[in-house]
């Protein structure tokens, strides 16, 4: 798939862009919509890593939280960014509370063969990094807070 979205820093470390969730499903989180089509976004691809951070605001501007993709680490050029979503997804609140999104979606594509075991067994270990990252309040990761308040995001 190909999306083509604004550019709003680029280093050898990180690409960030500005974009607007295109997927038709929301997530609910406590009872609340925290992730529906057409709200804005602001993702953070991470050169070397196995996840990317996509921060999110509802449609009255708010903050609702972050959406975590467990990806394979990206390839970058001068125009393109290119990863492979695994599949297996978290939703980190603004307060740091969490939930594991999409297992059987993962499951499934792993039983079908569409994910090999040792990526199977990769991204469970980044999702668990992941989690550890937030329980130890150490999300989102220092260069995400350091551009959030450099871009004014």
């Amino acid at each position: 798939m190909e999306f083509v979205d604004e550019l709003l820093y680029r280093s050898s470390k990180v690409v960030v862009g500005r974009s607007k969730v295109s997927s038709q499903n929301s997530v609910i989180f406590d009872r609340k919509k925290v992730l529906a089509e057409g709200y804005p976004i602001v993702y953070f691809e991470f050169v070397g890593k196995w996840f990317n951070v996509v921060k999110i605001w509802n449609k009255r501007g708010e903050h609702t939280g972050y959406y975590c993709d467990i990806v394979t680490p990206p390839r970058f050029s001068d125009n393109w960014l290119e990863l492979t979503d695994l599949f297996l997804d978290l939703w980190v609140s603004p307060d740091l509370r969490y939930k594991i999104l999409d297992e059987d979606e993962f499951e499934e594509a792993f039983q079908k063969g569409w994910i090999t075991e040792k990526l199977h067994k990769k991204a469970r270990e980044e999702l668990q990094k992941l989690i550890r990252k937030v329980e130890n309040k150490k999300f989102p990761p220092t260069v995400v807070k350091n551009l959030e308040r450099r871009l004014n995001l």
